[in-house]
């Protein structure tokens, strides 16, 4: 499976936020900070707005590794990513993911990310390491084709 990789493959997914995007991810993760829940401390911190947390950006990263690309055959091993600009719903965010490095040796990639809004700002990036599995196991093919 990681022949299906080359340096400088790249993937992109849009994805829109909203305001009730943003109240589900507070209620699931129980994170209601006021800087992401209060608009008034938002703005008297200096910010534009309630705050998108970092760690729902982090979750479009999985969504977008987990399930495109690299996808399903790999495991996502560690990130790396620092948050550059505040993202503010509602927005749309654009996910890039770019393989930096391929180790055949330990079967793993390395992927660039970089998020961005609408205007093409870099809200937060950094890197992903990922081991792929082995797609030859017919049981792992089952698996696969059953959460699709």
């Amino acid at each position: 499976m990681l022949t299906a990789f080359h340096i400088g493959q790249a993937h992109r997914l849009a994805i829109p936020i909203t305001l009730v995007d943003l109240a589900r991810y507070i209620e699931l993760s129980g994170d209601d900070a006021p800087l992401h829940a209060d608009a008034e401390f938002a703005n008297a911190a200096g910010f534009d707005g309630v705050v998108v947390h970092g760690a729902y950006l982090m979750a479009l990263v999985s969504r977008l590794v987990g399930t495109e690309f690299p996808g399903a055959w790999s495991i996502l091993e560690r990130a790396d990513i620092a948050f550059r600009k505040p993202c503010y719903a509602p927005c749309e965010v654009t996910v890039a993911a770019t393989v930096r490095q391929i180790s055949e040796a330990v079967a793993t990639i390395v992927l660039d990310i970089v998020i961005t809004d609408e205007k093409g700002t870099v809200l937060a990036s950094g890197k992903t390491w990922h081991r792929i599995l082995d797609s030859g196991s017919l049981q792992m093919k089952r698996l696969v084709a059953a959460h699709h």
